[in-house]
């Protein structure tokens, strides 16, 4: 963590101009002190970290250049979904995947399926970790969009869905 901190106060001092700059600087740095090349999350974790302490003083370009994804809030919305404990579903649609311990029509390789499976399906815990990776990535969490997926809403008990809206707004 030391060497990205280190990093850090090198690029804020730099007046890159582009991504290509920024990967440029990065490179030279990793072989100068032979690491990996960083990624950005890692930076913005290191840079954060510096602006807590008060070592450094918040830059908003800096911030922009390495933020990841852009698009995501690009708008002024950030998209966050949660997922539904699974439950059977009435259906019996041919061309809806059906994998074990996950609601029905959805993946285990999906994001939000991976990180509701990890919160034990517990809606306020999928958006807490949500949340704090979008911010750890310098995106505005100030305005959310949040959607709820699970495939088998309307089978879902009255009293179930009552209590997850009322976890994701806690």
């Amino acid at each position: 963590m030391n060497y990205l901190k280190i990093i850090v106060k090198k690029l804020i001092k730099e007046k890159f101009k582009s991504q290509a700059n920024l990967f440029m600087v990065k490179r030279q740095f990793a072989k100068k002190y032979k690491v990996a090349c960083p990624k950005n999350s890692a930076l913005l974790l290191a840079y954060h970290k510096l602006l807590k302490q008060g070592k450094i003083k918040k830059n908003e370009s800096f911030e922009r250049f390495l933020r990841t994804k852009r698009i995501r809030s690009l708008s002024g919305v950030v998209s966050v979904s949660v997922l539904t404990k699974p439950a059977p579903c009435p259906g019996k649609c041919l061309y809806c995947p059906d994998q074990a311990n996950l609601p029905k029509s959805y993946l285990d390789g999906e994001p939000a399926v991976m990180r509701a499976v990890a919160n034990n399906f517990n809606p306020y815990l999928q958006i807490k970790t949500r949340l704090k990776t979008l911010e750890a990535n310098s995106h505005n969490i100030s305005k959310i969009e949040l959607i709820i997926i699970g495939g088998t809403w309307s089978s879902l008990p009255i009293k179930y869905q009552t209590q997850f809206i009322k976890e994701c707004f806690r």
